[in-house]
């Protein structure tokens, strides 16, 4: 790639890198990202390694052609190099997938901080000429020495993340760690139990452990916000928020309700409103209710309406603070799910959101 310099690194300074790069993307070539590994294993220097997966590739390929496939490939890299910075270089895996060596960077905070400014601001990215397209990533993550001394083991377990960002539901970074990845199998069916089937059935089992709804709630907007990475969540009514759960990073600590009428055309038919990009519509249509959200940083939101047998007791709201999010069909799986299953409970159980106790709002993501 034309001003990518990596001879910052002094195992690429003194070499000929003339063939050194993809010919499409501009990045290291495969082969040239193993030597690189190699190298700094033999001399024990730390380093992160990273698979990058486009997520849903295929779908550009055969819905936009395979030259514009090639378009997004390349911004793609761009996008990457620019993310890296000094902190490392770019390569390419093959077909979609990137891989990134972070020499250096091993400190499991520094990685988590890095893949979430890579992987939180690729829906901003604009291809030129294709309007309305977007992408997301799934990045796995090990890192050296912590996770291994070769790089056949440090694929291995990059891979092993890799595959569980996938059974997340795409659209997310993981690092690998032992105590939680160690016995995937990526060649085992079983492995599907991470499939959105199998998480809304999880939303069951959340919020019928407790014979009291609010600590099911509680446990279940925890578990979603940790699950999906999301800066906030909680239960919205005409009353005010309640149930809130808030990313340490968010950008906004002091969540405040929105106009619940105003929200109303957004909603579907199944009671679910998608906001991709809040700038880019606030733009396009004087909102009052899109601007009550840039106004609390929102810059991607998911609301579904809480609703059973005729009765609506509110919405819950899931937003993303100045990262762009583009929601992917498992998340809408379960969040309507969430919303249906908390609407039946209330209907059989007699009661409102409105009048479930007031929750302290929780902050998560310190463990990161």
């Amino acid at each position: 790639m034309s001003g990518y310099d990596i001879k910052k690194f002094d195992y690429f300074a003194g070499r000929d890198l003339a063939y050194s790069f993809d010919c499409l993307t501009g990045v290291l070539l495969r082969e040239e990202i193993v030597e690189y590994i190699n190298y700094l294993l033999s001399r024990g220097r730390p380093f992160s390694f990273a698979l990058v997966d486009i997520d849903n590739f295929k779908t550009v390929n055969d819905t936009l052609g395979h030259i514009n496939g090639d378009r997004v490939l390349k911004k793609a890299a761009e996008y990457l190099c620019g993310k890296v910075g000094e902190e490392g270089v770019v390569g390419r895996f093959g077909g979609d997938e990137f891989m990134l060596v972070l020499e250096g960077t091993a400190d499991y905070r520094d990685v988590w901080n890095l893949g979430h400014e890579i992987n939180m601001n690729i829906g901003g990215l604009r291809f030129e000429g294709l309007k309305g397209v977007s992408i997301t990533f799934t990045m796995g993550i090990s890192r050296s020495p912590v996770d291994g001394g070769t790089y056949e083991s440090l694929l291995a377990l990059a891979d092993k993340a890799l595959y569980r960002g996938k059974m997340k539901g795409r659209n997310c970074f993981i690092i690998y760690l032992p105590e939680k990845h160690r016995d995937i199998d990526i060649t085992k069916a079983g492995e599907k139990k991470y499939t959105s089937m199998y998480l809304c059935s999880r939303v069951f089992m959340y919020l019928t452990e407790s014979e009291n709804i609010e600590d099911g709630l509680n446990y279940l907007f925890r578990h979603f916000a940790a699950y999906f990475m999301v800066d906030h969540i909680c239960v919205e009514t005409r009353g005010g928020l309640n149930f809130q759960v808030i990313h340490r990073l968010s950008k906004n600590r002091n969540f405040s309700r929105l106009d619940y009428d105003g929200l109303k055309k957004y909603f579907n038919n199944i009671g679910l409103a998608s906001f991709n990009k809040v700038e880019e519509m606030c733009m396009e249509e004087d909102s009052p209710v899109l601007r009550e959200m840039l106004g609390q940083h929102i810059s991607s939101a998911l609301y579904c309406k809480v609703a059973a047998f005729g009765t609506e007791y509110g919405y819950i709201r899931v937003d993303m603070t100045d990262t762009v999010r583009i929601w992917q069909p498992s998340e809408k799986d379960i969040i309507v799910v969430m919303a249906n299953a908390i609407g039946i409970l209330l209907h059989y159980q007699g009661k409102t959101l409105a009048g479930l106790p007031l929750q302290e709002a929780y902050i998560t993501g310190q463990e990161a």
